[in-house]
């Protein structure tokens, strides 16, 4: 299976197909009133800064290979062959389904009815993991 992907209408640029990994955000609500904290939840967004590209060859003993994506991100990644080659792609496979559980964490999330939201402030903090450490960076937006 060699599939081919282009990034422009003459079909002259070659490219892989673009998808983000996902990144951990804390999401916080504050009481506007008394500034206390009303809820806490760590969330997962596309990395936008950071795309990936899949690029699909021929593969020994390769049979089958299925792509899921929501919103960009790859969610599910399925893959059969006749070779001990799998087992090289199991790991792959597991590391995707990781991303895949963090989008799955995001869309029951979605479904949550937000508490009291008409008296909240709503905070957002990308998660940094360091090699020592682990920090928060507000994100702030900014209008142009």
């Amino acid at each position: 299976m060699l599939a081919l992907i282009y990034s422009n209408n003459n079909l002259t640029e070659k490219t892989g197909l673009k998808y983000y990994t996902v990144k951990p955000f804390l999401h916080v609500e504050r009481d506007i009133e008394t500034n206390k904290i009303v809820k806490a939840a760590i969330i997962y967004l596309p990395d936008l800064k950071n795309p990936q590209y899949l690029l699909i060859h021929d593969g020994i003993n390769s049979k089958k290979i299925s792509l899921k994506f929501k919103d960009g991100s790859l969610t599910d990644f399925g893959y059969s062959s006749t070779g001990k080659v799998s087992e090289s792609v199991d790991a792959l496979a597991a590391m995707i389904s990781k991303s895949a559980d963090a989008l799955t964490e995001l869309n029951t999330m979605k479904g949550l009815q937000a508490a009291k939201a008409t008296s909240n402030s709503v905070e957002l903090y990308e998660i940094i993991f360091g090699a020592d450490k682990t920090t928060l960076r507000e994100v702030t937006i900014g209008r142009e």
